[in-house]
């Protein structure tokens, strides 16, 4: 397969992907836990340390032009990617698949910091995503 049909398919591929993830399913936690993208409240549980640790590290969704598009360091940077199922795509739904899952996996990309989010990460991620990611 030639390098234009592969980036073809690639792209083809995530916007099946991204207009199929508008819901996210639900988390069994989610009903006894509050999450937030940052809050001082100590009942709140925080997204943007998980965000800081796996996605918006340098080299990556940093702003800064590294392997992941976007700058994740902010919410706003987020925001887009969140609003239109992007986000939820990578991170749940193709979270498996060692180049297209968020994070993505050191054997594809050297420059990740970790391969997997922990169970407890994932949840929290998915109670965010499912309260509609609230800043």
């Amino acid at each position: 397969m030639s390098m234009l049909k592969y980036i073809i398919y690639i792209a083809f591929a995530l916007s099946v992907i991204a207009c199929n993830a508008d819901v996210v399913a639900p988390a069994e936690g989610c009903s006894s836990v509050i999450t937030r993208y940052e809050s001082e409240d100590p009942d709140v549980v925080e997204v943007k340390a998980i965000i800081d640790q796996t996605c918006s590290y340098s080299g990556c969704h940093d702003g800064a032009g590294g392997i992941g598009p976007g700058n994740y360091t902010r919410y706003q940077g987020m925001l887009r990617d969140l609003e239109n199922g992007s986000f939820a795509s990578r991170v749940i739904d193709v979270r498996e698949n060692p180049s297209l899952g968020m994070p993505p996996d050191q054997s594809v990309y050297p420059q990740s910091l970790q391969d997997d989010l922990t169970e407890v990460q994932l949840e929290i991620i998915t109670c965010w995503l499912q309260e509609g990611f609230p800043q």
